[in-house]
């Protein structure tokens, strides 16, 4: 492969120099594997953005990551990454062959590969969605398949959060699973004991062995997870500040050093005591939602929020700027609403998926292939918009 001298010193040379402030910075607690099968492909849950680079600490041998494509669109700094490290790039929201493509390729001339199963680092604490089709690729593959788990880093580095929360990190081997085993199960077995090797609940690892996570203003853009209020039930009503969750209704949640939700000073307990709770509850709000959206009026908007930028992509490439004003979600259209009156509209029925990419950019891609990223100059939330779409497409696949 072109370049492959210069990418397996980069990543050798990074180990050297990261290995240990990389560990003492988060109190990360490592496995050292060595796996005798080559090549091979390291499959983990995702729980923050520097799980790459961590994930890392436990591999001597190079390997090549999958990764999104927004990561090159970063200017100079994509170029370099690319230069440097030559990821296997796949494109949210677009099922891309070429993306499989590359890992065979690499497969082939015997480089191993890193994929992050859920494609996008967890909002609330437990293992997200995985395609049953990564069970066809390792089998498909027929390289080595190595499982590997991170427990402790959501409370470390919350996807929602804007200051690292020092406490415990840990990543582990789960299991080895040589080309004769993978050869011998069928792709339902490979990918079920595949999310049973990488599943983790933050809070039921907490409840076993609870951990202080300490950070400044802990609970800052919490809103961008939490957008739904368990007292007045209304949408993008919640704000943040320091440790407290707090809506124009009066209810108020304190978020601990443990990780849960309290109400110091009253009698009763929170609504819920976890974000995964509270997550699955609001995920219930939004099916409901989704189901009388039909009957909305066409001109009547389920959410809206200012300040946005909608940008067209041009796959690792660039992005292209080409509205700013208010976004707006309707019952058959997400709308950029400019200032001067213009509107550029995208009817849902031809959006194909949404999907996010780090805190709050909503990216979604059209049947016609074209992808746009919605950034937000302020905190809100890009899951509703995510979770209202999806509920609403399987609404209506039922009809």
């Amino acid at each position: 492969m072109k370049g492959r001298k210069r990418h397996d010193f980069v990543y050798r040379l990074g180990w050297t120099l990261v290995h240990r402030p990389m560990a003492k910075m988060f109190k990360f607690e490592y496995d050292a594997i060595d796996v005798c099968h080559s090549p091979y492909i390291v499959i983990s849950n995702h729980l923050t953005n520097y799980d790459p680079i961590l994930i890392g600490l436990s591999f001597r041998k190079p390997m090549y990551y999958v990764a999104s494509d927004h990561v090159l669109r970063s200017g100079l700094k994509g170029k370099l990454l690319n230069f440097l490290m030559a990821p296997i790039v796949r494109a949210k929201t677009i099922q891309e062959t070429q993306t499989v493509i590359s890992i065979f390729r690499r497969l082939k001339e015997n480089c191993n590969i890193c994929i992050f199963a859920e494609g996008s680092t967890s909002f609330d604490g437990e293992t997200g969605e995985v395609q049953r089709s990564i069970g066809k690729l390792v089998k498909r593959a027929g390289a080595a398949l190595v499982t590997y788990r991170f427990t402790g880093s959501y409370f470390t580095f919350p996807r929602w959060a804007r200051f690292i929360h020092k406490g415990k990190m840990q990543g582990r081997l789960v299991q080895i699973y040589s080309p004769e085993k993978i050869a011998s199960m069928t792709e339902d077995e490979i990918y079920d004991a595949l999310m049973k090797d990488i599943y983790v609940n933050a809070y039921a690892e907490q409840e076993k062995a609870p951990v202080e996570y300490i950070g400044e203003k802990p609970a800052e853009y919490l809103e961008t997870t939490l957008y739904c209020c368990p007292k007045c039930r209304q949408f993008s009503t919640l704000k943040s500040r320091d440790d407290t969750l707090f809506c124009e209704c009066g209810f108020q949640a304190h978020y601990n050093k443990f990780g849960y939700f309290e109400t110091p000073g009253k009698k009763e307990p929170p609504p819920f005591a976890t974000i995964l709770d509270w997550a699955k509850w609001q995920r219930e709000e939004i099916k409901s939602l989704a189901e009388k959206m039909e009957g909305l009026d066409i001109s009547t908007p389920v959410f809206t929020d200012e300040d946005q930028l909608l940008f067209q992509i041009t796959r690792a490439s660039h992005n292209t700027l080409i509205a700013e004003g208010k976004l707006a979600l309707f019952k058959d259209r997400l709308s950029v609403i400019e200032k001067s009156g213009r509107i550029i509209e995208f009817p849902l029925d031809n959006i194909a998926d949404i999907g996010i990419i780090t805190m709050m950019t909503i990216i979604f891609s059209t049947n016609e292939n074209k992808v746009y990223e919605i950034h937000s100059k302020r905190p809100r939330s890009a899951l509703k918009y995510m979770e209202i779409y999806r509920a609403r497409k399987k609404s209506r696949s039922k009809l």
